[in-house]
């Protein structure tokens, strides 16, 4: 048994009006020693964030934290989506920097809507590729959104999978033990429209760490446009849970996940 510390995974599709995202900042700082994994979503991709004052504001405000990574969101359509234009995205991102007056380099690319056919892994390979291509080094992390469980080869083209995005009824009602044990430590899970009880948040933070995950989000929201009623609550226990839950010692993907 070992302790694993979990990070917290914040979709911020949150326009960044002034003091929008002050709920955001308020958590990090009470959870110094948490790692909150932010994407940023300017327009359903970078749009002309680099270029607007709000959103470089904002993004600097989050780079200032030394717990926080932030990855760029780009949407592929089920590998559907021209390769050309998300490159271009992927681009984009790639050229936001860190200046003398602000600072709103990312760490790496959170890629929506990823397939989970092996059809498409050549897709998603290239994505990778290019990926570590025009990002700089140090930066090139690659965190895909199937939003449920699948074949481990698609983990060879991904630093992160979120291998479920769904209800919390959904994960409770069985949800929970489809992500086999040994893809835990690359896998993060999103679960939302979780009751408002603490004492739940809490058993439910406390399972989740102790089995395996690399991240998880829990809102009380049915989506990621407002900040759950929660997350004060839900970043303390990760907090404070992370530092004594054990986790089982997970088995390695060639002792149970290959096909």
């Amino acid at each position: 048994m070992v302790n694993l510390a979990m990070a917290i995974a914040i979709p911020l599709y949150i326009y960044p009006t002034p003091g929008a995202w002050d709920p955001l900042y308020k958590a990090i700082s009470a959870a110094p020693d948490t790692t909150f994994n932010v994407i940023v979503n300017p327009d359903s991709g970078p749009s002309d964030g680099a270029s607007n004052p709000e959103v470089v504001s904002a993004v600097t405000g989050l780079r200032s934290y030394s717990n926080v990574q932030l990855f760029g969101y780009v949407h592929i359509e089920y590998a559907q989506r021209n390769a050309t234009v998300v490159h271009q995205e992927i681009a984009t991102y790639a050229s936001w920097k860190k200046t003398a007056n602000s600072d709103i380099h990312l760490d790496g690319i959170f890629i929506d809507e990823a397939p989970y056919e092996l059809k498409y892994l050549p897709y998603l390979k290239d994505i990778q590729d290019y990926v570590h291509e025009v990002m700089p080094e140090s930066h090139q992390q690659v965190w895909t959104n199937p939003g449920i469980p699948i074949d481990a080869q698609f983990y060879e083209y991904a630093d992160l999978v979120n291998a479920y995005e769904n209800s919390y009824d959904d994960w409770n009602a069985g949800g929970k033990d489809e992500i086999p044990e040994c893809l835990r430590q690359k896998s993060t899970v999103m679960i939302y429209s979780f009751p408002d009880s603490d004492a739940q948040l809490s058993n439910y933070t406390e399972s989740t760490i102790a089995a395996g995950y690399n991240a998880t989000l829990l809102t009380t929201s049915a989506g990621y446009t407002e900040f759950s009623a929660s997350l004060m609550q839900f970043v303390h226990d990760v907090d404070s849970l992370t530092k004594t839950t054990k986790v089982k010692t997970l088995p390695q993907c060639a002792e149970e996940c290959e096909e």
